[in-house]
């Protein structure tokens, strides 16, 4: 079990008490504060075991690095799940994405994006996105934020038991929205819908809805849910995902 987990583990696990179902879907839309020039980030994780008549055993982590300079903003973003329950491994997933952000000033900036995932349950060997397009912010003050924006993709997929990989285009566009409830208490709501440059009906959607409790210094409490849709998936897997998660995060 713990081979199968190195991947996941970022080098600090934070543990949180809370139920979470299915796996994180990575939120590469999480609006950050520019703050100051050089090196961020945060870690965020939960973990549940469980024994006796049932024994279960879930872990979850992921991870935020970002570089600021003038104009330019470069993030890496990570997250994986690992769920066992009776020693019978039932849910597996990792990601990670790269992002380059540069400022155009009056709420524009350029996006260049690369992921890569994987995720044996949906029969997802592995899928790669490569990207670039435009970001508006449409609303900053102090309380809220909204930005939008579209990114042409490819997309390279490798499904299990399916010869060669597939290679398509696809739309991203996404938005995203942030409201400070009250000070300490942040609620934060982003969609992604992207439909086939050769067919707009083949869709894939996420959404994420959550919020974020600052509890002291760097260390806050997230707690939300998220859903997936794949229009068309692969023989044997369900069209739409779904999970909430609660734990904790540590910026530095």
């Amino acid at each position: 079990m713990m081979t199968k987990l190195r991947p996941l583990i970022l080098p600090v696990l934070i543990l949180a008490a809370g139920p979470a179902a299915a796996s994180p879907i990575l939120n590469t839309l999480q609006l950050e504060q520019a703050g100051d020039p050089g090196w961020s980030g945060a870690l965020e994780g939960m973990m549940r075991a469980g024994g006796g008549n049932s024994e279960k055993f879930q872990a979850e982590a992921g991870g935020r690095l970002q570089w600021a300079t003038g104009r330019h903003r470069l993030r890496l973003i990570s997250s994986g799940s690992y769920e066992e329950v009776s020693r019978v491994e039932t849910s597996r997933e990792v990601a990670a994405h790269v992002r380059h952000n540069y400022d155009l000033g009056t709420g524009l900036a350029t996006v260049a994006f690369a992921q890569i995932q994987h995720n044996p349950f949906q029969r997802l060997q592995s899928r790669w996105l490569l990207g670039a397009g435009m970001r508006w912010n449409i609303l900053k003050d102090g309380r809220s934020r909204l930005a939008a924006g579209a990114t042409p993709m490819l997309e390279i997929e490798r499904i299990e038991d399916q010869p060669g990989q597939s290679g398509r285009g696809r739309l991203s566009t996404f938005l995203i929205a942030e409201l400070a409830l009250k000070p300490g208490v942040v609620c934060q709501a982003s969609g992604f819908y992207q439909p086939l440059f050769s067919d707009f009906g083949r869709v894939r959607a996420v959404g994420n809805l959550g919020i974020t409790f600052s509890l002291s210094g760097s260390l806050s409490l997230k707690t939300g849910a998220a859903i997936e849709h794949n229009s068309e998936p692969p023989a044997g897997v369900k069209q739409t995902d779904w999970s909430t998660y609660t734990g904790l995060g540590w910026a530095f």
